[in-house]
């Protein structure tokens, strides 16, 4: 049967989206593209010198000889947000020109600089706080981005915390009803606030980040965007919420899309302008386009219209418009377009910018910036031919109607002087307190051809690509993929959609939305295409439902919900009051770490009295509130009755779990032969075990949320195992001496053998999970096992890192660095896959194992951190291993960094050279100075706070998301005692 045919009208992201669909699905598939290259909005544009002034470079000095090499432009520069899973996910099933996923070729940048006019610049962390300083600061300087501002009063800030409050807990009819019809700036009450409040949070976040303005732009889709990049910054295992690509964008992602589209049969005509869309009989019956000159009508079975929205506008002809009249609403929505265009500095020298965009809030002109060249690693020079370049500042322009210093906008200049104007603002920007920017560093500059003189009014610019913005009461005048002609469908960012921005993740979104539309018509017997809602803070599901049956009843919104959020804060420290609406819509559990580590910040350089004013803290001990030690004290309470409920004490629970996996452990490890060189190596090893907090953790979940214990037990055993294999290899690679008070496997029996000791223990815990199946049945088997090998790439991942750092003496690595690595080492193999694989075995078929993310990567960080002060300060009877000997082996923890940044210069240097040698080159009486200059910067101790505020951060999440309405147990209150005991432990 002879496939149907489709023809897509567009080649950009939206045309191609479509096509990828498509085509896997086994129709035919026909794009028509106005231009010669491929991508739309998202190209890169191939530059070279045409030395006339025009499209190519425009040299900043004319002495210059003729540029001889080509370097990429852009429309402006491409991100990508943390919250786009539309786009992403195609771009998985893209493989770049190396044969990687395209996805793969994506790189988060860390941080967001903004720069004022004649005032230091700052930086805030783009994605979760992963130091104690970000942790610190996140609530004021990432959720509210602004807080450093001279300017803006606590007043300022609790309000605008009070509006994203009230946007997270309405539900969607409300948004949808109310939000749609009121513009950003009087929603968030802009008018009666002060003039920082007006310039960074009403104009300068709807300008510079969606190039709308924020007293047209709807508060429904402003509101619901600014929502997501807060929720991605806040999620710990969500990664950036920026990412960027690394390399130029045809380079990456658009060349090697349309070769892979091509290749699979896509005919992706070039230079085809389609001049209109033929209707017969209520459908559409042809495509009137022109190629080189000549006209001819492309006809298919279905057609997918997926060009922007002033083009469609002008193809709406009276013959559509009789079959469809919704269609005349895009004549309206069309003059409802920005411009946001880029400009493209190459330069002779690097530039120390910030590793990540840089938003420029007092530029006449709304500028935002990125230093291209250090995120592009899968680039060489010669790839570009750059010779002299040496980086690219990529900058949009956002606003073109806003008069520059001589009153002109930018689109009453000309190419030259837009480009000579932006270049000023930028330096005037960046160079505040440090020049930063130079003129004579500027090589040349390239200004998006898609901006040029318009022909119909002198001395204006025309843009060939503005882009649409959602003003106030538009949604209603936006169309849904599918048409009333049933075989026309729309693709493009102004369809109804979730991302609803006009945006690379938009248009993919609305390509998903037109083929699906088209499958239906089609009675495609297939899969749709997958669509993604929005993000939503799943703990303020109660509070939207009580909005939505307010919404129902006619009622507003619920003013007393912020209240309520106050409320639920105010055992907490007066630290952050300003702030506190905003904390509680989005992170509740952040709050005692920023109290704690704000206090600390405090108290490092002072005498140690205290650490802040909150009653419930010990002052002159861990910052460990009432609430945690009546939660340690409630499991000594639970009565023994016998196997099915246990011991009461934490200690004895946790070794009452051990014994339940031992029998399992003793079973996975065979009893033939060899057995002197390899099985009784691992038995000898299994039977100096440590106290079986893994397994532990994956028996009380299970029993803790309603399954059963022997159904976890060959999970749990393959954890174990898994752990000691670990803990083989690690001693080797570490040259560590001693392990549970004797000496390691390595000293005993030599490298090689344990080596293959090692890889046997990894072999024998897969064989032990693969048990699983015989009680979980085989899909249920089949996500333990998912969740084992994500387990382990994250760990060899964090054990990489760390053995690169020592091999490398890496000095330059922080907080945020050991945070990360302790993510990927501690946190998801000893905690957050233990849980989730409870809950699995618990429930196979559990939607939300992502509830135990948060609470197991703080109560990691607290565990981890505990333990490197202990290998500094413990009992080494008690604490099993060699004591410094993190120090002897030259390990980058929380501690080391700590001391590195706060030791005086010569110490540092000292610790360099001492670093900078392998472990049989360090002599004791070094690695005692080692610990005495570390423990005279305070490190030891500040670790050590740290931890508690980090613990009392995971006991609040516990109860927030983890085990959020599981009924109480002995198993429950272990597993909520377990966050006290990992911080307050010895060994």
């Amino acid at each position: 049967m002879k496939p149907q045919r489709v023809v897509i009208l567009g080649g950009g992201v939206a045309g191609m989206s479509a096509a990828h669909e498509l085509i896997e699905r086994g129709f035919e598939v026909v794009v028509l593209e106005r231009r010669d290259i491929a991508g739309g909005k998202a190209r890169s544009i191939p530059v070279s010198d045409n030395e006339d002034g025009g499209a190519g470079h425009e040299l900043a000095d004319r002495g210059v000889a003729a540029i001889e090499h080509q370097l990429p432009g852009e429309h402006g520069f491409r991100f990508f947000p943390g919250f786009y899973k539309h786009v992403v996910d195609t771009m998985r099933r893209i493989p770049s020109f190396d044969g990687r996923p395209v996805a793969d070729h994506l790189v988060a940048t860390t941080r967001v600089g903004f720069t004022q006019y004649d005032q230091p610049a700052f930086e805030v962390p783009a994605n979760f706080p992963q130091t104690p300083g970000d942790a610190g600061t996140v609530l004021r300087d990432i959720l509210l981005a602004f807080g450093p501002v001279t300017g803006l009063t606590p007043d300022d800030l609790a309000f605008f915390g009070s509006r994203i409050w009230q946007i997270l807990t309405s539900c969607e009819q409300r948004r949808l009803d109310e939000y749609e019809s009121i513009s950003w700036w009087d929603f968030i009450g802009a008018d009666g606030r002060s003039a920082a409040y007006q310039k960074f949070l009403g104009d300068g976040i709807t300008r510079s980040l969606v190039a709308a303005k924020a007293r047209r732009a709807s508060a429904r889709t402003i509101g619901d965007i600014f929502a997501q990049l807060m929720l991605t910054i806040v999620n710990p295992t969500g990664g950036s919420t920026d990412r960027v690509l690394d390399g130029p964008t045809n380079l990456i992602w658009i060349d090697p899309w349309l070769s892979w589209l091509q290749a699979r049969g896509v005919q992706y005509h070039f230079n085809a302008e389609v001049e209109q869309i033929l209707c017969a009989g209520g459908k559409v019956s042809g495509i009137v386009v022109t190629e080189q000159g000549v006209r001819t009508v492309v006809q298919g079975d279905h057609y997918i219209a997926a060009v922007p929205l002033e083009r469609m506008a002008v193809l709406v002809n009276d013959d559509l418009l009789a079959a469809d009249p919704s269609l005349a609403n895009l004549r309206t929505l069309a003059p409802n377009v920005e411009w946001m265009n880029g400009v493209q500095y190459y330069l002779y020298r690097d530039v120390p910018e910030v590793h990540g965009h840089v938003i420029h809030i007092d530029s006449e002109w709304a500028l935002t910036s990125i230093s291209q060249f250090p995120f592009w690693r899968s680039v060489v020079p010669t790839m570009l031919a750059c010779g002299d370049v040496k980086d690219i500042i990529s900058v949009d322009v956002s606003d073109w109607t806003a008069p520059g210093p001589d009153g002109r906008p930018a689109m009453q200049c000309s190419r030259d002087e837009v480009a000579r104007e932006t270049w000023r603002q930028l330096k005037r920007s960046l160079n505040a307190t440090r020049e930063i920017l130079r003129d004579e560093d500027l090589h040349s500059w390239f200004l998006d051809s898609d901006t040029a003189p318009d022909p119909t009014r002198p001395g204006f610019l025309a843009n060939a690509e503005p882009l649409l913005v959602n003003l106030v009461n538009t949604w209603a005048l936006r169309p849904e993929a599918a048409t009333a002609l049933p075989n026309l469908f729309l693709a493009s960012d102004y369809v109804r959609t979730h991302t609803d921005l006009a945006t690379m993740e938009g248009a993919n979104e609305a390509a998903r939305r037109a083929v699906n539309a088209l499958l239906d018509a089609a009675a495609f017997a297939g899969p749709r295409c997958e669509v993604w809602p929005l993000q939503e803070v799943e703990v303020l599901t109660p509070w939207r439902l009580h909005d939505a049956a307010r919404h129902r009843a006619g009622q507003p919104w619920d003013a007393s919900l912020t209240q309520v959020a106050l409320q639920a804060l105010r055992a907490a420290s007066p630290l952050l009051d300003q702030v506190r609406p905003l904390m509680a819509a989005i992170s509740p559990y952040v709050t005692p770490v920023a109290d704690a580590l704000d206090a600390m910040d405090q108290a490092i350089d002072g005498a140690g009295t205290g650490l802040g004013s909150d009653p419930a803290v010990r002052h002159g001990s861990a910052y460990v509130p009432t609430p945690l030690d009546n939660v340690l004290r409630v499991t000594d309470r639970v009565p023994g009755i016998g196997g099915v409920t246990g011991p009461g004490g934490f200690v004895e629970r946790m070794a009452w779990y051990r014994g339940m996996v031992t029998q399992t452990l003793e079973s996975g490890v065979p009893d033939w032969e060899p057995q002197t060189h390899l099985y009784a190596l691992v038995k000898d090893f299994m039977s100096r075990s440590g106290k079986g907090l893994r397994p532990a953790l994956c028996l009380a979940t299970t029993r803790a949320l309603g399954g059963q214990a022997e159904h976890a037990l060959p999970a749990a055993a393959g954890i174990e195992m898994l752990h000691n294999a670990f803990l083989v290899h690690d001693d080797i690679e570490d040259g560590s001496e001693f392990r549970r008070g004797v000496p390691t496997m390595h000293r005993r029996a030599g490298i090689p053998l344990a080596v293959n000791t090692g890889d046997a223990m990894n072999a024998l815990a897969m064989r032990l999970v693969r048990r699983s199946g015989e009680f979980l049945g085989p899909a249920g088997a089949l996500r333990i096992l998912d969740e084992i090998d994500h387990m382990l790439m994250e760990t060899l991942e964090g054990q990489a890192m760390e053995l690169g750092w020592v091999r490398d003496n890496d000095l330059s690595v922080g907080t945020d660095d050991y945070l990360r690595l302790a993510l990927k080492k501690t946190a998801w193999y000893s905690f957050i896959h233990p849980l989730r694989i409870g809950a699995l075995v618990a429930d196979p078929e559990d939607p939300n194992l992502g509830r135990f993310d948060r609470f197991g990567y703080l109560l990691g960080l607290a565990f981890q951190i505990t333990d490197d002060v202990l290998n500094l300060s413990g009992d080494e009877a008690r604490y099993g291993k060699e004591i410094d000997g993190d120090l002897w082996e030259g390990k980058r923890t929380l501690v080391l960094t700590h001391a590195l940044a706060h030791a005086g210069r010569a110490e540092r240097d000292w610790m360099s050279n001492f670093l900078s040698r392998p472990r049989e080159r360090r002599l004791p009486r070094e690695v005692f100075r080692m610990h005495d200059i570390v423990a005279g910067t305070g490190s030891i101790e500040w670790a050590r706070q740290s931890a508690l505020a980090l613990a009392e951060a995971a006991a609040k999440e516990f109860d927030l998301s983890a085990f959020a309405g599981v009924p109480p147990g002995p198993d429950l209150d272990w597993l909520r005692a377990s966050v006290g005991y990992l911080v307050q432990r010895d060994s």
